[in-house]
């Protein structure tokens, strides 16, 4: 791959994000009822060595939400937060609770999770005009490196390829932090890019 188609894919990623995070803020906004600010969103097409090596260690505990694609199957969503952050996260959506079990917890991340890749999608038909529907998302807490793994299995030959999406949101000083994982099946990101005009 030449050194401009590759910065031609990376415009094209980093476009879609930016439009997803507009959307994205909007929704936040609109869902504990007070302004949203964002920094602007940082995208990364890496490798699974790449992602342990410089964007989160295979040994470390954390929630992940994981949202599949369906119809065409492009890939899986995979929304990652640590455990301490989660707590801090359900405390910002949901103000007027004082106390928060796993469950609350769980349903708060599940809803971020929900707005980002919902906004994403958002920005991807928008471009493409081709309509993109994900699944009920699942949570679990585990390994980092387990889970990319077992999503690796489960979902059968993927690329080597994952698609980084960092979004930092802040409301009321309050920092919220959300890595949103794109983990392409074979050819999907080469499809998706092309839908782009890549």
């Amino acid at each position: 791959m030449s050194k401009d188609h590759a910065l031609l894919r990376y415009d094209a990623l980093q476009e879609v994000v930016n439009i997803g995070g507009g959307h994205a803020a909007t929704s936040l906004a609109k869902l504990i009822g007070r302004p949203i600010d964002m920094d602007v969103p940082f995208v990364e097409l890496l490798t699974y060595e790449e992602v342990y090596a410089n964007v989160q260690s295979d040994d470390t505990i954390v929630k992940v939400v994981l949202s599949e694609l369906l119809g065409r199957q492009y890939g899986v969503f995979l929304f990652v937060i640590q455990p301490e952050e989660a707590e801090k996260l359900a405390q910002l959506l949901l103000p007027e609770h004082d106390q928060f079990s796993d469950e609350l917890i769980d349903s708060s991340i599940k809803e971020l999770s929900n707005i980002l890749v919902q906004s994403f999608l958002q920005a991807v038909m928008s471009l493409i005009n081709k309509p993109l529907i994900a699944a009920l998302p699942q949570i679990t807490t585990d390994l980092f490196g387990s889970i990319l793994s077992s999503v690796y299995m489960q979902q059968e030959q993927y690329s080597n390829e994952l698609i980084i999406i960092k979004n930092n949101f802040y409301s009321a000083g309050h920092k919220i932090e959300g890595s949103l994982y794109f983990v392409p099946k074979p050819e999907a990101l080469e499809l998706l890019l092309h839908q782009l005009g890549v």
